[in-house]
């Protein structure tokens, strides 16, 4: 089979801006007390905000600190909060940072298939927590969460939630709050938007990065708008390719049937993922295998282990997710995914 002719990024969900959406590359900068840029923000925080269902959007930092500051100013002192096991590095540090302060935190844990557990749930519930803050969509695995199963113990008036990867999504839940990070569509690292109901919120975040970049709304119509035909086909053709031809040595991790309809994670036996990467990453093709907030740390994916995953089956593991691909691209990938494996194994392993 012939090797493929362009260079691909198979982790589409996790890092967008590999494969820039073909918007205005125009930055603008914003500076204290220039009316017009500030007018122009405005403007653009509106139509944000429009295109989610709420009245107000506002740029900022997307860090643990930022993000637990917000939490605490929203939510009364003496509630107790319940958040997901399964939150994106920054929003499960902040949750660190609010039990550090002396805020009442419950963690709900995850079950066996990759969602939310309804006995953790509904434990939280028991705990008196009436606030909750979780993904509407997670990271790494890319796992749809039930908001149905949510709304049977939290109410959607007091929900917090992280859509970064929910933009694909045909219904996004109308929440208390929500949070989506500019990386997810194309865009600056550091930086969010945050979405409420309530205007006077907006004030709680400090306004810490300044800079917004136009093509950010543009990347985001295009992203919730955009189709790539049977994707579902697509992903479900190479999850059989890679079985087929290794078995049982590689695992499905999420059933795909629960995740975003282009994604799949895949456990490679008996090899790092590290290795697999560096690997593919010669042909051409790019992969990663966790949250891009802690890509560089060594670590095992977080999500994984709060499903029940040890290190090690954590360490093996890929995200696969597919773009605009056709059937011979989808068969000359999984190919080069196969080979490359064997490779390893003959090196590491046999």
């Amino acid at each position: 089979m012939q090797p493929p002719k362009r260079l691909f990024c198979l982790d589409v969900n996790h890092a967008p801006s590999f494969q820039p959406f073909e918007s205005a590359p125009i930055a603008i900068r914003l500076r204290s007390g220039d009316s017009k840029s500030l007018e122009l923000l405005q403007k653009l925080n509106r139509s944000f905000a429009e295109n989610f269902g709420y009245s107000e959007a506002v740029f900022c930092n997307f860090s643990p600190a930022s993000l637990s500051f917000f939490i605490d100013q929203a939510v009364p002192a003496k509630e107790t909060i319940a958040l997901s096991s399964k939150l994106p590095y920054n929003l499960y540090h902040a949750g660190q940072l609010l039990e550090k302060s002396g805020r009442t935190i419950f963690w709900v844990d995850a079950d066996a298939e990759g969602g939310l557990c309804e006995k953790s749930l509904a434990s939280a519930k028991e705990m008196g927590a009436r606030y909750f803050v979780c993904s509407a969509v997670d990271e790494d695995t890319f796992y749809v969460e039930s908001m149905k199963k949510v709304n049977r113990y939290f109410d959607a008036k007091h929900l917090i939630l992280d859509l970064s990867n929910a933009l694909k999504l045909e219904n996004i839940p109308k929440v208390f709050a929500a949070f989506v990070w500019g990386y997810k569509v194309g865009s600056f690292k550091h930086s969010g938007v945050f979405l409420c109901s309530k205007c006077n919120f907006a004030d709680m975040i400090p306004s810490i990065d300044l800079t917004v970049y136009d093509h950010f709304y543009h990347a985001y119509t295009k992203a919730s708008h955009e189709s790539y035909g049977n994707i579902e086909t697509i992903r479900d053709r190479f999850v059989k390719q890679l079985t087929d031809a290794l078995g049982c040595r590689v695992k499905v991790m999420i059933n795909p049937l629960l995740t975003l309809s282009n994604s799949c994670y895949i456990g490679f036996d008996g090899i790092y993922a590290r290795d697999l990467i560096r690997s593919m990453a010669l042909e051409g093709i790019y992969l990663t295998n966790g949250e891009l907030c802690s890509l560089g740390l060594s670590q095992p994916s977080r999500i994984l282990k709060a499903i029940g995953y040890s290190d090690e089956e954590a360490r093996v593991a890929i995200s696969f997710s597919f773009g605009d691909l056709t059937r011979e691209d989808v068969e000359s990938i999984g190919e080069k995914v196969i080979h490359k494996y064997r490779q390893l194994r003959a090196i590491l392993v046999d």
